[in-house]
């Protein structure tokens, strides 16, 4: 808590309750408190709470003051409006210097570094003010509702705050989409349109994936994990006619991209009535060790969904038993088959036919960039 607000907590409320206004009112006109008892029709202890600020000023008696004191009821009721809004907020800060500990759970600096927060905010405003919430039991409610299906590895320790906070980013980012309704149909007729994308340049792709999948429904983001997270994508439904997708680039690769794009999408079409919001946080190959035996079955759905679609089985097949896998028959073969090659490249290190530090020159890099206007992207 800074100085300011220290100052703020031991100062009394700035704004006068109207009390002192009818006590001035008294005092010009030499009535006692039952004088203007009688004349409002009040009784003298509802005058003697509302003078000392112990009562509030009601509607009722409002139109009283009004007849009475020659001023319009919406001056009283103002002077009321303005007394409980000045209340709240002394309360609140009051409040919030307890809440700093809660606060500094969430990764704030690189929320800041990454314009997840706005600036000239104490932490708790602004934390409050991002997450769309009024307290942390709020946000406490807030998340503990979202029946999230969290695909847990042995690898990973994530925190709950961070994981929250970049789930909230990537709500705000789709919310600056615009979508059609969701549709099925649509969504997997445009699936061929979307792996030919596989073999442009990866940082001219983000507005052609979010138009094609904005037609169908579906709102695809770009979010930079925090720290703690450990997420490489989500899917979502944000309501029953908007499906999220949600990707981080935490491998830094088009093959893992790709995938990863892929395998929401699965969860998108094949898991829409049995989990509403999974969050994935694969590790550094393309099969976790799930924890949550649940969740095995709808992970290996996608992640077989996702596979299948990059690479046909009968083509994967055909290519490995030719046994040669160097750079150009990679290359020939995504081209004849219509994807990247470091998607194969990406396949065969899977499989472990390549080791990992073989056909890499045949992947595109990424990684991101804040541009000028707070913008996130990426660069090749």
């Amino acid at each position: 808590m800074d100085s300011d607000q220290q100052a703020t907590l031991l100062q009394p409320t700035a704004v006068p309750h109207p009390g002192e206004v009818v006590a001035d009112y008294l005092e010009f006109h030499g009535w006692a408190q039952r004088d203007l008892a009688r004349r409002t029709g009040l009784t003298p202890k509802t005058i003697s709470e509302i003078c000392n600020g112990k009562a509030p000023v009601t509607a009722t008696t409002a139109l009283a003051l009004e007849k009475v004191l020659q001023r319009p009821a919406h001056f009283w009721l103002n002077l009321q409006r303005q007394f409980d809004e000045a209340e709240a907020r002394h309360f609140e800060l009051a409040q919030s210097a307890q809440w700093s500990d809660w606060a500094r759970k969430f990764p704030l600096k690189d929320m800041r570094k990454l314009r997840f927060l706005k600036p000239g905010q104490s932490e708790v405003d602004a934390l409050l003010h991002f997450l769309g919430v009024s307290s942390p039991e709020s946000w406490n409610a807030v998340w503990s509702a979202s029946r999230v299906a969290y695909r847990q590895t042995r690898k990973f320790a994530t925190s709950v705050e961070a994981v929250s906070a970049w789930v909230r980013e990537t709500e705000l980012v789709a919310a600056e989409l615009q979508t059609a309704d969701f549709n099925e149909h649509s969504l997997r007729a445009s699936i061929e349109e979307l792996r030919r994308l596989t073999r442009t340049r990866a940082n001219e792709i983000m507005e052609p994936i979010q138009k094609i999948c904005a037609a169908a429904g579906v709102a695809v983001v770009w979010v930079p994990e925090l720290p703690h997270c450990a997420i490489s994508g989500c899917a979502r439904w944000l309501s029953d006619r908007k499906a999220l997708i949600a990707l981080t680039l935490r491998y830094k690769t088009d093959d893992q991209m790709w995938f990863t794009f892929f395998h929401e999408v699965g969860h998108v079409l094949l898991h829409r009535r049995k989990r509403s919001f999974v969050l994935d946080n694969a590790a550094d190959n393309l099969s976790d060790q799930v924890v949550d035996p649940e969740m095995q079955q709808y992970e290996s759905e996608a992640n077989q969904f996702a596979g299948d679609t990059l690479i046909p089985p009968a083509a994967l097949g055909e290519f490995v038993r030719k046994k040669s896998f160097t750079n150009e028959a990679i290359h020939d073969f995504a081209e004849a088959i219509g994807i990247g090659p470091g998607i194969v490249v990406g396949r065969l290190q899977h499989e472990r036919l390549l080791a990992r530090h073989q056909g890499n020159a045949l992947k595109q890099k990424l990684d991101w960039q804040l541009a000028e206007d707070g913008d996130q992207t990426w660069r090749q």
